[in-house]
């Protein structure tokens, strides 16, 4: 059967962060109509122009949408969200319930180990940081390696050696996620021609002078403090003097020594500084596992139903591709777990 993997892999995000961020069991697979995958479906899709437009103006013009009223998430998801940590925090501070999640560790160190008290928007942010990078941004992720696998067999018959050599008496390990390397690099370039934003947008915290463009140049710019900077994303990752023949999917391009010729921040895929995404390691983790675990049983090829060239999406907030990645599992026949 032809599976549409935005969905599947997006089901199976929202039930790792629900039980790692929060201890709570999504249920998302067992029953389709459960709450937390429900609401978390809703809150990144943006299927009306109000929507569409809360979401940009929350994105990149929050005065505005301060102004207007308008915030990013709608109410009813902003209600049932301030519900969930009102009663998961209840339980972790009447001791019924303990855990070493991320949720627990955002606490204590937002109510620096349980001496002050925590402001419950600060810790509603933080989730909703986390819900965004774990759920939504992994879920596409998984999704689009799945598709430059099924598209790009050599790389995806490297993979799979990779793999087999990897696991251990047929167990998918710590030490054998590990030694996926190849596999990571083939993530790294699927977020490199298919990052979740176009843009970043940063705040300049010091006067800077940009360097002349062209050799003519006399006037130079000048960002002040405070100026919101828009980071092109594609175009940098497109950029063929940066990435040469930058349409075609190589994964090598992330081998340390190739790295070493780019710029630090030639790579954008999760952003960079101090605002770098906060869930970048869980969620190429989760990923990761994920990804080898599907592939450990089977191939995957494109589904006949999938269009292509591959369109973005108009009505979800971050980019994800339009009318889903439709692909076929062929049983390996040799079974890893």
């Amino acid at each position: 059967p032809d599976f549409e993997v935005k969905e599947v892999c997006g089901r199976y995000t929202i039930d790792s962060v629900a039980s790692c961020a929060f201890g709570i069991d999504a249920e998302s697979f067992s029953n389709p109509d459960a709450e937390f995958a429900r609401m978390g479906f809703e809150l990144f899709n943006a299927d009306s122009a109000i929507a569409w437009l809360r979401a940009m103006l929350a994105l990149f013009a929050p005065r505005l949408a301060s102004l207007l009223k308008l915030a990013f998430i709608p109410k009813h998801i902003d209600c049932w969200f301030r519900s969930l940590i009102e009663n998961v925090t209840n339980l972790r501070k009447d001791g019924k319930v303990q855990r070493r999640d991320l949720f627990q560790a955002i606490y204590d160190t937002l109510s620096q180990n349980g001496t002050v008290p925590v402001k419950s928007n600060e810790l509603i942010g933080h989730s909703v940081t986390f819900l965004t990078e774990g759920f939504e941004t992994s879920g596409t992720l998984m999704s689009y390696v799945l598709f430059e696998l099924a598209t790009n067999r050599e790389v995806q018959d490297r993979v799979l050696e990779e793999l087999d050599s990897a696991l251990e008496d047929g167990q998918l390990t710590d030490e054998a996620v590990q030694k996926l390397v190849y596999l990571e690099r083939a993530m790294y370039e699927t977020l490199r021609l298919h990052a979740a934003t176009l843009t970043l947008t940063k705040v300049c915290t010091k006067e800077y002078e940009l360097p002349a463009q062209y050799p003519t140049d006399r006037k130079r710019v000048r960002i002040q403090p405070g100026t919101a900077v828009i980071i092109p994303v594609y175009g940098i990752h497109y950029d063929p003097e940066i990435f040469p023949d930058p349409h075609r999917f190589e994964p090598d391009r992330f081998l340390e020594e190739n790295k070493k010729t780019r710029h630090r921040y030639a790579f954008l895929g999760f952003g960079e500084g101090p605002r770098i995404c906060l869930g970048m390691k869980f969620g190429m983790l989760q990923s990761k596992i994920g990804i080898a675990t599907l592939l450990s049983k089977y191939r995957v090829e494109l589904s006949p139903k999938q269009q292509l060239p591959l369109e973005v999406s108009k009505s979800t907030w971050l980019l994800a591709p339009k009318g889903g990645i439709w692909v076929r599992f062929v049983e390996r026949k040799k079974q890893s777990l």
